[in-house]
């Protein structure tokens, strides 16, 4: 079966069946295409179905070429956490404290590192954080008395002959190592003679060379090439390292204190879409990113590396959706065979290109897609926000604002307030785009964290408020601040019913 879209002159023609090689050539071809849409100078990447490999190939750089992989170093980082929990040193939900990691909170477990959930009250909700998932470095090191990096070489690159991978800071950090385990030299000298530059574009759009972070750690900055990460995840579906149970453990979606599913297992983001699995990750730093896929009911393995950021960072990977990426997409169309035409998929597209023309520049192609956007999913007889009589409203507001209104009641009111914003916790309390109401004082006398809230459409992040409260007469402030993400005319995931970003006070 087979059928075809048109969209902006482009056609997608996509067939359901047996991955075939004509497929995977297709996939190579597009990504080239992406790679020069985004103006990333060089990108490999590697495609494996079962034990064969079908794709190894380099864009502007050998196939064998080494790049930097950021957060998929987290990876390998899990695998380590696993193997200590199967040997009995270690104990995912003890305190980190125990391990000498002080992060304010004595309730903060080494599960709560691993799921990004140690913020606010731990295990409550998601929050995406390298910088604490890194510290998990500091505990393996602590119940193994070696570093983090030793480790790592010892227990999974080494074994697999992972010959181009090596921690991707100076060389000057391991001299004493080295000197001292010379059959480790080989990995570290080739890993950095075969290293890309890094690159970035500058605010008009050039290609610029920057330098790589000097650091190195479990939150990220291995080098390696996209054959070897196919070494890994072939040692993965094998449980070199880890039995089945545990691999499975790590490959469950984890879930809050509330019950709430969240997009990360144990080290790596855990996805259904349309009824299948993908268990993946990304990374993103200056001059690096990649995004590393592996489906099991495909036996499909997918590595994709960069030497920009542009591969992640203008995408909301961090929310567990891995097709709001190009290449997510791509993989989904070429290498799954899946329906572009399903409203799903293609509202993800809409967005993407959207996103894409905006840091080129190109608003009114932007504007262009959120107008497709808004005609394949909004009811005309939707009122977003709801009628009444206004007291005081800020609307559209877009990404970076600090904004507000003042107004006045003459005697006590009721209100009705009608808010939508970026709800960045599962509890409610933590919201990165928010309105609240202040008193001639500054006093906060309301405010939309802490209260009951309804999907607002589009992205689960997409929130509304929908209060009635009393306020007794004076001058007040109705405000709105947004971060520098996902908000109006600037949309990094699935937008809200009509647009409507901001907040409203009626009288009610």
């Amino acid at each position: 079966m087979s059928y075809r879209i048109v969209y902006w002159g482009v056609v997608f023609c996509c067939y359901f069946g047996e991955l075939r090689g004509q497929d995977v050539e297709d996939f190579a071809n597009r990504l080239d295409t992406i790679r020069t849409s985004l103006k990333i100078p060089a990108m490999a990447v590697a495609v494996m179905h079962g034990d064969s490999v079908l794709l190894e190939r380099g864009f502007g750089v050998p196939a064998d070429a080494v790049f930097r992989v950021a957060s998929i170093t987290k990876t390998f980082t899990s695998t380590l956490v696993m193997q200590l929990v199967e040997k009995g040193k270690l104990n995912l939900d003890s305190p980190v404290i125990r391990y000498g990691v002080d992060l304010g909170n004595p309730a903060i477990t080494v599960r709560n590192l691993l799921t990004h959930t140690s913020e606010e009250v731990p295990g409550s909700w998601y929050s995406y954080n390298g910088n604490r998932f890194g510290q998990l470095g500091p505990i393996i090191e602590k119940i193994t008395g070696v570093p983090f990096y030793r480790v790592l070489m010892e227990n999974i690159v080494k074994p697999l002959n992972m010959y181009c991978t090596a921690p991707g800071d100076s060389l000057t950090h391991y001299f004493h190592y080295l000197k001292t385990n010379p059959g480790m030299f080989d990995f570290f000298e080739t890993a950095h003679a075969r290293l890309v530059r890094p690159y970035a574009l500058d605010e008009k759009w050039n290609v610029v060379e920057v330098t790589y972070p000097d650091q190195f750690g479990a939150y990220g900055e291995l080098a390696t090439t996209v054959g070897d990460l196919l070494k890994y995840s072939a040692a993965i579906d094998r449980h070199q390292f880890v039995s089945a149970a545990t691999q499975k453990e790590i490959f469950t979606a984890n879930r809050t204190t509330s019950g709430t599913m969240t997009p990360y297992g144990l080290g790596w983001f855990v996805q259904k879409f349309k009824g299948v699995d993908y268990y993946w990750h990304y990374g993103q730093s200056q001059g690096e990113s990649g995004i590393f896929v592996k489906v099991p009911s495909k036996k499909l393995t997918v590595v994709v590396l960069a030497n920009t950021n542009m591969l992640s960072s203008p995408f909301p990977l961090g929310d567990g959706d891995l097709f709001m990426s190009p290449v997510g997409q791509l993989i989904y169309k070429d290498l799954i065979h899946g329906d572009m035409s399903d409203v799903d998929i293609f509202n993800r597209i809409l967005i993407r290109a959207a996103t894409v023309h905006l840091i080129k520049g190109d608003t009114a192609s932007a504007m262009d897609a959120y107008k497709h956007y808004a005609n394949l999913n909004f009811s005309a007889n939707t009122a977003v926000p709801p009628a009444g009589e206004m007291v005081a409203a800020i609307r559209d507001v877009p990404i970076k604002r600090d904004t507000g209104q003042s107004f006045t009641l003459r005697s006590k009111t009721k209100l009705r307030i009608y808010g939508v914003g970026e709800d960045c916790s599962g509890d409610h309390r933590s919201w990165c785009d928010y309105g609240w109401i202040e008193d001639a004082a500054g006093k906060v006398v309301w405010q939309m964290q802490g209260q009951p809230v309804q999907p607002a459409g589009g992205a689960a992040k997409n929130q509304r408020v929908d209060a009635v409260i009393e306020l007794p007469a004076g001058k007040y402030k109705l405000r709105y601040k947004s971060d520098w993400g996902h908000a109006y005319g600037n949309w990094d995931s699935l937008p809200p019913d009509q647009f409507f970003w901001g907040i409203v006070v009626y009288k009610q």
